[in-house]
């Protein structure tokens, strides 16, 4: 058996290729913006799924033809804050929600399942030209319980 060669290996995260949106399945962001953070400038996108609820997501540094990206949930009401505090650029911050998602699992789980399976989460990183992300798939948090 012969494995074909990876260059992102890793315990704890996932690796999903992303492929490029065609015009007709374009993600409709409601909110496209650059943000100033600190000495740098950032992009805030948004995006509305057909059950009317919002996803938020912070781009920092160049993201364009990007592959392993790393992708973080952060806290929604300090998304700006991480953002200007973020040590490894290009990054993707998607904002969570301090309640329960509409599924009742974390919001972290839900984004997980949403960038590797399909979701509106996954369209509106494909829709600026991501190739590949990196997601944490082990959560502190889950191994605790």
């Amino acid at each position: 058996m012969t494995a074909r060669p990876e260059p992102f290996f890793s315990w704890t995260a996932r690796r999903i290729e992303l492929d490029r949106l065609r015009e007709s399945e374009s993600s409709d962001l409601v909110l496209d913006e650059l943000v100033s953070l600190g000495t740098g400038t950032a992009r805030l996108i948004a995006t509305r799924d057909d059950a009317d609820v919002d996803y938020l997501a912070l781009i920092v540094g160049d993201v364009a033809d990007g592959h392993n990206i790393a992708v973080r949930g952060v806290d929604e009401e300090a998304l700006l804050i991480e953002g200007s505090r973020t040590e490894s650029s290009p990054e993707i911050l998607i904002g969570l929600r301090a309640a329960q998602s509409i599924c009742g699992c974390s919001d972290a789980r839900h984004v997980d399942s949403q960038l590797c399976l399909d979701g509106p989460i996954r369209t509106m990183i494909a829709s600026i030209g991501v190739r590949s992300v990196v997601v944490d798939w082990y959560h502190v948090i889950s191994a605790v319980a």
